[in-house]
Order: C-alpha cells, then sequence, then structure tokens
C-alpha cells in the first residue's frame, strides 16, 4: 500500500505493518508502529479490501489489524497492540465479536484472561 508523507512524497507499507486505520475530520489515517500516514480513501474502502486479510471494523472510526491486536482492555474498551503503544477504541456492539476472536486465537496452554 502506498501511502503519503507530510513533506507530500509517498511510501510502500506492507499489510502486516499496519496496526489500524483511523478517520479523523474526514482524513483517513494508516497507522504503524513507526508513524500515521494519511490515505486518500474511506474506511468502507479500507474494510471492503482488508476484511478478507484478518482486518476488523471494531467501531465508526476505525478497522483494525487483528493479527497485531496484543489484548482487549474490556474495561476500557480498547485494544492494544504489540511492540506498539498505540490503541484502538472498541464499540459495545463489536466487543463480543472481538471476544470471541481472541479466545479462538488463543493457545491450548496460555491462561485465560479477563481482556482476552
Amino acid at each position: 500500500m502506498r501511502v503519503l508523507l507530510n513533506d507530500g512524497s509517498s511510501r510502500e507499507i506492507r499489510e502486516e505493518e499496519i496496526l489500524y486505520f483511523s478517520n479523523y475530520k474526514n482524513t483517513i489515517f494508516v497507522h504503524t508502529k513507526d508513524g500515521e500516514y494519511v490515505l486518500p480513501t474511506t474506511l468502507s474502502d479500507l474494510y471492503a479490501a482488508y476484511g478478507g486479510h484478518g482486518f476488523e471494523r471494531l467501531d465508526r472510526s476505525n478497522v483494525v489489524n487483528l493479527g497485531n491486536v496484543e489484548n482487549y482492555d474490556a474495561e476500557r474498551k480498547v485494544v492494544n497492540f504489540r511492540n506498539a503503544p498505540k490503541f484502538a477504541v472498541v464499540s459495545e456492539s463489536n466487543e463480543s465479536r472481538l471476544k470471541k476472536y481472541l479466545l479462538a486465537r488463543r493457545k491450548p496452554d496460555e491462561p485465560h484472561t479477563d481482556t482476552d
């Protein structure tokens, strides 16, 4: 995926680098552990393109790469990402679907926690 940098140039980002997409003031941002980049599209188009590749819409303003989710904080209603001090909000209506995904992904020898 090609994204725009602040200086007007562009950069190629691999799918596995993407933590999540977000919408703020009608601008779409691609969030990676290394930074945020602008993408000239819509969240609906991104979900249509990436929905079958492990990305889920967790609230009206984000589409998250579930492969990069470390855990779910049920109290704060956010997912935290591996190796990145970032999070994305989970709407109440998507909470049960996310929990089912995280339970299915858990290894058999891992203990269950309330945040999974």
